[in-house]
């Protein structure tokens, strides 16, 4: 993706933040689904962490884009039920949503923060095997592709609204509770990261 080493150690620092934060969570999940949210973040986490290096080229591209695969189905699927769930109670219930495990806008970011884990395996697994080491190194925006450039900027797009959505959040969390200290706040801010984060990924690759 890079060969920058100041690029490298930065977003190895923010995403390895955020693996150990997903790996809390997860540990402290009494739900099923809630913790696969998180093991999804962690493998997400990771993944970003690997793709910044020249060794991931190492790594098989298959396992990983069915995880990140099923990843998105899963998220999609959870912000259609939160979503047809939020029409069902109807306004007049007046039910605030206590965290954004049952927000279907927040799911629905996740799962566009696991679709473009998906176009970036895709892409640079398709740039190394026509011999280039790593996105960002001898291999430009012209080489992606016409469709996978249109593709990346929507991505981008859609992950800078998202990330905006999870600052919301987090200011009205930190109005109501007057700290971003406990579960929900931690969540917003490491949501909000992960967009912006995966954002400069698909930057990264798109300028080349």
């Amino acid at each position: 993706m890079t060969s920058d080493p100041v690029v490298q150690w930065a977003v190895t620092g923010v995403f390895i933040a955020l693996s150990a934060h997903s790996l809390w969570r997860l540990v402290a999940a009494r739900k099923p689904f809630v913790g696969l949210g998180y093991l999804f973040h962690l493998g997400m986490n990771l993944g970003m962490v690997v793709m910044v290096w020249p060794w991931w080229t190492r790594l098989p591209a298959l396992p990983q884009l069915a995880f990140f695969v099923v990843a998105v189905a899963f998220f999609a699927a959870a912000a259609g039920w939160h979503a047809v769930d939020a029409l069902s109670q109807g306004p007049a219930t007046g039910r605030r949503r206590t965290s954004h495990h049952r927000d279907a806008r927040a799911q629905a970011v996740h799962a566009v923060m696991m679709l473009a884990m998906v176009w970036a395996v895709a892409v640079m697994s398709r740039t190394h095997s026509v011999g280039a080491q790593h996105i960002g190194h001898g291999a430009g925006r012209a080489q992606l592709g016409t469709w996978a450039t249109v593709a990346g900027a929507v991505l981008a797009a859609a992950l800078v609204a998202g990330g905006a959505l999870f600052l919301v959040y987090l200011a009205r969390h930190l109005r109501e509770r007057g700290s971003v200290l406990d579960r929900t706040g931690t969540d917003y801010l490491a949501s909000a990261l992960a967009s912006f984060g995966t954002v400069a990924m698909c930057g990264l690759m798109l300028v080349g």
